[in-house]
């Protein structure tokens, strides 16, 4: 049996692009989808009996009617080659309030066959072209979740997540025991694993992340442990395999290292082997360079533009100066020399300017002056707060503040 592993495909998410004029499509939007074609085309290639989404379609849990309907173009898709889809819900697509509907309830609503939407704890028995197939599910776990009004009535915080935790270790041991060992079985989980490595979803996370131990995931008779939520790439145990295929593109600069793509799983005989491929995701490149001690600072960051490759690069300059040679760094004209090196987007060019007498705010006044995104600003300010703010403190407002811009856009 092969399974093609995604998650975090997060659709909507349009930083560093344009408008598209010739589609009316943002740029970013198609990076996002060309991605997911070309994982798809993979595991089509491949052919894989099962698409399984380990959460986070969208960007946010209210998706607008365009992103809809491409998400709904490519199931469809699969559906037509005779794939069935499944689909874990994520911290990105259910609604914080009770009642009301998730991302991609409408698919549930429908009753489309072939086709399994995972919003709540539970072992689904799945039919593929391969035969059966158990999946233990864990969506995005919430309090409301597993936990009544009376449950939580005059109950402190460290108590409601020892129980919330409890509950869930439960269920999976519960699950695990209920597995039939003639039919292969897996665990699919959007949410964080011990140990780890976080990446750019820790500013985009909307709610309180839960983290699991990797014990209470290594049950037997399962046979791979499908991860979505961490946008980095990354296996956590071999015995069963559990595995993080990490988003599909870049969300921002945080993950201008990490190489992005999708997984295809074969299990055989109640054993799983995976591999990772890599997609072709947007570059991000930021050149920083303190040019203080340089007698010609253009020349130097010219030098620089020309000796890296920018093509179709998603770009940032961040350069030291001292106030004499800023007068001589134009932005204009870097932003030029960018343009001419092919960069797809030039996202901020900030000059921090050396400064005496005062306390420097890395150079935010001069990144205010080079079209300064509202999110960027609030960050900005949250990081200059005196006493300083702790980094929890900082992702838990911007977190907030990606929903407020969600809700206006």
């Amino acid at each position: 049996m092969k399974i093609l592993h995604l998650a975090d495909l997060h659709i909507g998410v349009e930083n560093y692009g344009r408008i598209d004029p010739a589609t009316g499509l943002h740029s970013r939007l198609t990076d996002y989808l060309e991605r997911l074609d070309e994982a798809l085309a993979l595991g089509l290639a491949a052919g894989v009996d099962l698409v399984l989404i380990a959460g986070d379609i969208y960007k946010n849990r209210a998706p607008n009617p365009t992103h809809q309907r491409e998400f709904a173009r490519r199931v469809n898709r699969l559906r037509s080659a005779g794939v069935p889809v499944f689909i874990l819900t994520g911290n990105h697509d259910i609604s914080p309030a009770v009642g009301r509907a998730h991302s991609v309830e409408i698919f549930d609503a429908l009753g489309i066959e072939g086709v399994t939407i995972a919003d709540r704890p539970k072992l689904h028995l799945v039919a593929t072209s391969a035969g059966p197939l158990q999946i233990i599910a864990l969506p995005w776990i919430t309090r409301q979740t597993l936990m009544t009004r009376d449950d939580l009535r005059g109950v402190s915080f460290a108590e409601v997540e020892y129980e919330l935790r409890r509950r869930i270790e439960r269920f999976i041991e519960d699950a695990a025991r209920r597995l039939d060992p003639s039919i292969p079985a897996l665990i699919a989980f959007h949410g964080s694993i011990d140990g780890a490595q976080l990446g750019a979803e820790r500013a985009m996370t909307l709610g309180q992340d839960l983290v699991l131990p990797r014990s209470v995931l290594a049950q037997p008779g399962v046979a791979y442990v499908a991860l979505g939520h961490i946008h980095k790439h990354q296996a956590l145990s071999h015995d069963p395999p559990m595995v993080y295929p990490g988003s599909l593109e870049r969300v921002d600069f945080g993950e201008r290292e990490e190489h992005k793509g999708c997984v295809i799983v074969t299990i055989e005989n109640g054993k799983a082997q995976w591999q990772f491929h890599q997609l072709d995701a947007r570059p991000f490149v930021s050149i920083e360079k303190d040019v203080r001690p340089l007698s010609d600072p253009l020349d130097a960051v010219t030098k620089l533009i020309r000796h890296q490759d920018l093509r179709q690069a998603v770009v940032r300059v961040e350069l030291e100066a001292t106030r004499d040679q800023a007068a001589n760094l134009r932005e204009d004209a870097i932003r030029h020399l960018l343009e001419e090196a092919g960069a797809f987007v030039v996202a901020a060019v900030t000059i921090k300017v050396e400064r005496t007498g005062r306390r420097r705010f890395a150079g935010a006044e001069q990144e205010l002056l080079s079209g300064l995104t509202t999110r960027r600003a609030l960050e900005l300010y949250l990081k200059s707060k005196q006493p300083a703010l702790a980094p929890e403190r900082i992702s838990a407002l911007l977190a907030a503040a990606d929903e407020l811009i969600a809700e206006q856009g």
